[in-house]
């Protein structure tokens, strides 16, 4: 009986040249800077949790619904993130998800009510940190 050795494994791949050019440290580091900044917002909510109790006079309790809609939003709309990444591609999604972020901050902002945070922090701006 004869044995087939693979050829898969028996020699290491050497490269002299970076295969795709260097984009992929590109990439990498870019998703780097993504992820800092997307959890760095979210889990610095709390620096400005005594500041929004005053503005919008209101109990710790329902200040707390701000960024626990956000991390629902964002863990939960993960499917509709993956299709839209199928369907349209990487980039557009990631821009969107650039786009809906700054705005959800910038429209938090400008809130009068509790419930446009819920909104512009906690849904807009979660979708963004999903499609991101």
């Amino acid at each position: 009986m004869t044995q087939k050795t693979s050829q898969l494994c028996s020699t290491a791949n050497v490269y002299t040249q970076v295969p795709d050019g260097g984009w992929g440290w590109v990439v990498a580091v870019s998703f780097f800077f993504v992820e800092v900044f997307t959890y760095g917002i979210v889990k610095s909510f709390g620096v400005f949790f005594n500041d929004l109790m005053d503005s919008f006079d209101e109990s710790n309790s329902r200040i707390s619904w701000v960024i626990s809609i956000c991390v629902f939003v964002l863990t939960f709309t993960a499917p509709l993130s993956a299709v839209l990444s199928t369907r349209f591609g990487h980039r557009l999604v990631v821009v969107a998800g650039g786009l809906l972020v700054s705005t959800g901050m910038v429209t938090a902002s400008f809130s009068r009510e509790l419930y446009h945070m819920y909104i512009s922090i906690g849904v807009v701006s979660g979708l963004g940190y999903c499609f991101s």
